[in-house]
């Protein structure tokens, strides 16, 4: 009988992935170059659930590890993100259509003691012979199993846009304005990008999907326990990707 591909769901840290450890079945433990993968299944079906550690290289590897090793079905990416913008609030669930990297900019040319203002910066993807900003994209099916599974998540709304990804956490509300208003950013993580990347290098179904943690614009304090609404709705779209839907 031939294997069954698993599907990983990632998590940055252990409040991201403590319910999904809590929910598979048969969990074994294994360690590869340091990174935490625990094994099991969900309804019957291989479920490998992978600790990236936080920010961009972290998650790099540990998706190049799992990727490499585990060949799997699908991968998901989740955990806790900032808000953007004002239309969207705590708890509520982004599916991350694309990503860019927002720790990838070219900085504006100023003269000696004339100051600096990250406002006037621009994204760039820095590209041998051809600078552009470049837009990792997530999975069409995934994409379309998570925007069906939206009747699900009981605790806020569930929107469909880009995430921005980088190793800050922003506090300046001028910047995440302009994140939102000239990239069209709904919300920042600091590991979706390495994820989307490394995927779509390698061809596997790959999607982010985030809850909202906080929102500064909206002044909306960081709930930490709000990660668990990403990892629930994570297992309903590995439900219908189960059953084929």
């Amino acid at each position: 009988m031939e294997q069954r591909k698993p599907i990983i769901i990632q998590g940055a840290m252990d409040v991201e992935i403590s319910y999904l450890k809590e929910t598979i079945s048969n969990v074994e433990e294994t360690e590869l170059y340091g990174y935490k993968f625990y094994k099991g299944l969900y309804n019957n079906y291989p479920i490998i659930i992978s600790k990236t550690n936080i920010g961009l290289i972290q998650s790099a590897v540990a998706t190049f590890i799992a990727v490499t090793n585990f060949k799997p079905l699908a991968l998901i990416n989740q955990g806790t993100a900032g808000a953007n913008s004002i239309n969207i609030h705590n708890h509520d669930i982004v599916i991350g259509n694309d990503c860019i990297n927002i720790n990838s900019y070219i900085t504006a040319h100023k003269e000696l003691d004339k100051g600096s203002n990250s406002l006037e910066w621009e994204l760039l993807t820095f590209k041998e012979g051809k600078d552009e900003l470049v837009t990792w994209e997530a999975d069409t099916k995934l994409c379309e199993i998570a925007i069906s599974c939206s009747k699900q998540h009981k605790n806020g709304n569930v929107v469909v846009g880009r995430i921005g990804s980088g190793d800050v956490w922003d506090n300046e509300i001028d910047r995440i304005k302009w994140f939102n208003e000239k990239y069209n950013i709904l919300c920042e993580d600091m590991e979706t990008i390495s994820s989307y990347t490394i995927c779509n290098k390698y061809n596997i179904p790959v999607l982010g999907i985030r809850v909202i943690s906080d929102n500064e614009l909206t002044k909306e304090e960081y709930e930490r326990t709000s990660a668990i609404e990403a990892q629930k709705y994570a297992l309903e779209i590995c439900k219908k990707l189960i059953k084929g839907e």
